[in-house]
């Protein structure tokens, strides 16, 4: 499988939703709805997914930023964070 393989992105969405203790279905309700937190967590991901980072790094990476995001009361600077990743 290749990186570019749509079940290859379909598993590290998968396995690091896991690692975040969050269920596919409802993560993917929410962002359909646009939900702000999924959105920004979708964009991560995908950033991340498209550099190559592993899934086990790039949880690690989303641990941290969505801490700052959570602890960070100022929506514009979650926003930046978010677009920024």
């Amino acid at each position: 499988m290749t990186q570019d393989s749509p079940i290859a992105k379909h598993q590290f969405i998968a396995t690091i939703l896991h690692a975040l203790h969050i269920k596919f279905d409802m993560f993917m309700y929410n962002l359909v709805h646009h939900h702000t937190y999924e959105i920004i967590l979708y964009l991560w991901i995908n950033k991340l997914y498209r550099k190559g980072i592993s899934s086990d790094h790039a949880i690690q990476i989303l641990y941290k930023a969505r801490n700052i995001l959570l602890l960070t009361h100022n929506e514009n600077k979650c926003w930046e964070l978010a677009l920024r990743g």
